[in-house]
């Protein structure tokens, strides 16, 4: 039998028809179709369905094209059959009957057909021409000469118009749900855009007060210091311990303006004041500068600038961008590498280049190094040290003077960072006069002290076999310094500048104890201890961490392998000297260890590395000089030390203080059998004497004995207590109501009160630290109080919930397992 032939039978099909691909091209037609539209084949065949029936252009009212470009679009978008209602399109009629436009009315269908994959391939349109209905219809005098046959079609047509305009009712109640779900999407995309708004100005603002509460000790440090350096009787010995200290204070003084700078651009808030300056002498001053660093690392520092180049330019930001960029480079720069500087005019713009010989940039992170606190290496290996500001503050100032940064790679190995600065200033803006003010000296100093680290350590290791042996791997030069100072006293001390180097002498010494840094170049401190941890003679030396890292995850991850304790910068040189001391006496007692890993103090607050090493380098060698140099000083220089001291001190306390509501986390709990009614009456009656007893009523139901650490269930009832006086305490007549619900196995205490109560909207708030939902000034608190009552129950196994209603008082519930 053959094959039928399908495009004879399609063509012959008494219905209108016509198939389209997915560009609206007419790829098939039937003969009926083509009688009803006055069409021929082989006119239309691959032509577009619009350039074949366009509107009628002598009736500007026409929507005929609209109307079926939106349903054949809406096949397409959705796959689904669309139905129309009557359309009317009108019909050219062929050149040998006129070529005029007669009216038509049409009611179509159009219908997608899809491949395997789930493609629109063709879409069928199929239409019936009800013109002869619509226009009996309209015409009032022609309803005499309808037949039975007009009526038995009329009554067909009206059941097919009824059918799709059901279909198109169905079809509109889709689309307004769809316009719905999008308005609520869009509304929701909208708020969630304002909060990341809110939470990117309470974040610039916070930086912005840091930045400003720390400026003012800073001040306090550096002023005083400077004077005491000035002394011509202070002795070289501790002179250079006070420009370590002063090293460190510009660092992190530094560090502050990056941050305040970066508020100010974000709050917009940088001023750009322009003066007539000369690019190529501000390229070579600030360049002139590094000219040490180049000496001392072996670099090859090429300057080069084609004369005078007078540009209208904020000098002091210009210099900045400069500053940043050469430091960028001398800092990927290898040693006995090359960093090449030029400024020259192309066009109406003044061309910088920085290059090095360096790593160079990766593509994929050519965008992303100009983002704030980004860093090419952000791993525990990263080479260098800084807050990922410098580039960005760059990539900011250029734009503050519709200029452009960019970095590619450099034709000989390494990054090139092109910057372009219009000549000329904006017509509006007022020049002023050209001086071209010297750069910030704590920018300066702060930049140029972070070389020191890439400096050769030549101070020599101990060699006194006496004494038990220590090994110090840190890249930071004075903070190794600091550590051998600690240690030399009672250790025989070697000293490795990284990872590498720390496994290479750890296998040739094999000291009784290790103490190395995280974050180090060529090889991470977390990566030399699994190292160490893989050779047998290694596997039982003693490893303590040293990090200003403050991750729970990273300290229980290099604890669990092979570090043995863990110390947050910046430390004591007591707790050092304590903690290196334990573990070279408990080598050979390894049971100790465990109980030593329990006591570790833990901390989870990330604060930068860079900020936290220069204060207690300041604090620890400010300690160091009152005890050693004090009778050595005047009367004034005992009193500015002590200043420097007392105010580095406060600025630790002041980080450290962000940081105490974490050590909960960790607690060791010591479970045994409470009687929750004596602690209790305890924590009611330490309270009573803060607030005025007899004014409380407190009621007390039966609470059973249950089983937990007794020091921190009694800091849960403290905390609830106290919160339940503190809130109701402006009552005339406050309650306090305290009891217990059990079931299910557990033990639901209660704190009720009638005070101030709170919107429960914010009721997941409450338990996180630092949420507050009543201001400082009507009721005293730091917001962690309730923080700590959660983790403490949760260490226990056990929940904390909280019901309240503005102004009707609070009620807050903590559950424990019962005693078994």
């Amino acid at each position: 039998m053959s094959t039928p032939d399908f495009r004879l039978l399609f063509e012959s099909v008494p219905g209108l028809y016509l198939v389209l691909d997915p560009k609206l091209n007419i790829i098939a037609v039937s003969e009926a179709y083509l009688s009803a539209t006055k069409t021929v084949r082989s006119e239309i065949l691959g032509r577009w369905i619009f350039d074949v029936f366009p509107d009628n252009p002598s009736d500007p009212s026409a929507t005929g094209v609209s109307n079926l470009r939106d349903s054949l679009e809406a096949v397409l978008r959705d796959k689904k059959q669309n139905a129309m209602a009557v359309q009317k399109y009108d019909i050219r009629l062929p050149e040998s009957e006129g070529g005029h436009f007669i009216a038509k009315y049409w009611s179509p269908v159009n219908c997608p057909v899809l491949d395997s994959a789930g493609n629109t391939i063709y879409i069928v349109h199929r239409v019936e021409d009800v013109t002869e209905f619509v226009e009996l219809k309209n015409s009032e005098n022609q309803k005499s000469q309808i037949t039975e046959e007009l009526l038995s079609k009329t009554a067909l047509m009206e059941s097919e118009i009824y059918r799709r305009a059901q279909e198109v009712q169905k079809a509109n109640k889709l689309l307004l749900q769809a316009n719905e779900e999008l308005s609520r999407r869009e509304k929701e995309l909208q708020q969630l855009y304002e909060r990341l708004h809110e939470m990117n100005q309470l974040k610039s603002q916070f930086f912005a007060n840091v930045s400003h509460e720390l400026r003012t000790p800073l001040t306090l440090i550096l002023a005083p210091l400077r004077k005491l350096m000035a002394k011509e009787s202070i002795g070289e010995t501790y002179r250079s311990d006070f420009q370590v200290m002063e090293r460190n204070a510009q660092t992190l003084l530094k560090h502050v303006n990056d941050l305040l700078d970066i508020s100010k651009v974000e709050a917009g808030k940088m001023n750009v004041e322009y003066a007539e300056v000369d690019v190529s002498k501000l390229l070579q001053r600030i360049a002139s500068h590094f000219d040490s660093v180049a000496v001392e690392r072996s670099i090859l520092f090429d300057v080069e600038t084609s004369g005078q180049l007078f540009a209208e330019l904020d000098p002091a930001k210009v210099e900045r961008i400069f500053l940043n960029l050469i430091s960028n480079a001398f800092k990927f720069a290898p040693v006995g590498g090359k960093v090449s500087c030029s400024a020259k005019k192309m066009g109406d713009v003044a061309m910088v280049q920085v290059s090095d010989n360096g790593p160079g940039v990766p593509e994929k992170l050519r965008e992303a190094i100009f983002e704030r606190f980004r860093q090419v290496n952000e791993g525990d290996s990263r080479s260098f040290g800084g807050t990922g500001l410098g580039l960005a503050i760059a990539k900011e100032f250029a734009e503050l003077h519709y200029g452009r940064i960019h970095v590619e790679e450099n034709p000989g190995g390494g990054a090139l960072f092109q910057l372009s600065l219009p000549l000329k200033a904006p017509t509006s803006v007022t020049l002023v006069n050209g001086d071209e003010n010297e750069l910030s000296q704590a920018t300066l100093l702060g930049t140029l002290h972070e070389f020191r680290r890439y400096q050769t350590d030549e101070r020599p290791d101990l060699e006194d076999t006496n004494l038990p042996s220590a090994l110090v791997v840190e890249d930071n030069p004075e903070m190794r310094e600091y550590i051998f100072d600690t240690l030399k006293s009672e250790f025989n001390v070697t000293m490795a500048v990284n990872g590498k180097e720390g496994l290479e002498k750890a296998i040739h010494i094999v000291p009784d104890v290790l103490i190395t840094d995280i974050m180090m170049p060529v090889m991470s401190g977390d990566i030399m201890v699994r190292e160490i941890r893989k050779i047998p003679e290694l596997n039982r030396m003693p490893i303590l961490l040293l990090s200003a890292k403050s991750d729970d995850d990273l300290r229980i991850k290099l604890l669990q392998e092979g570090g043995q304790d863990y110390v947050l910068k910046p430390f004591l040189q007591e707790e050092l000297l304590a903690r290196v001391r334990n573990f070279a006496a408990l080598k050979k007692a390894q049971e100790d260890l465990e109980q030593s890993n329990r006591e570790m103090e833990a901390f989870s607050y990330s604060i930068s590395h860079d900020l936290r090493s220069p204060i207690r380098g300041i604090e620890g060698l400010g300690k160091i000089l009152l005890e050693d140099y004090l009778a050595v000083l005047d009367e004034e220089g005992r009193k500015m030390l002590s200043v420097i001291v007392s105010t580095a001190t406060h600025m630790a306390r002041l980080v450290d203080d962000l940081l105490s509501f974490h050590k909960v986390t960790k607690l060791t709990v010591n479970f045994q059998e409470i009687d929750t009614s004596n602690v209790v009456d305890e924590v009611l009656t330490s309270l009573k004497s803060e607030y005025s007893s007899e004014k409380y009523r407190v009621e007390i139901g039966e609470l059973p004995r249950i089983f937990g650490d007794s020091t921190t269930i009694r800091q849960v009832w403290m905390n609830l207590l106290s919160n339940a006086f503190k809130y109701s305490s402006k009552r005339e007549n406050p309650e306090i109501r305290i009891g217990c619900k059990s079931e299910n196995g557990e033990n639901e205490f209660f704190v009720k009160d009638n005070g101030a109560g709170f919107n429960p909207e914010y009721v997941d708030r409450l338990f996180k630290v630092f949420q507050r939902l009543h201001s400082i000034n009507e009721f005293d608190g730091t917001g962690v109080g309730l923080a700590i009552v959660a983790r403490i129950v949760s260490r226990h196994g056990g929940r904390v919930r909280a019901e309240s209603t503005v102004d009707q008082g609070a009620t807050f519930y903590f559950s424990l397992p019962k005693v078994k």
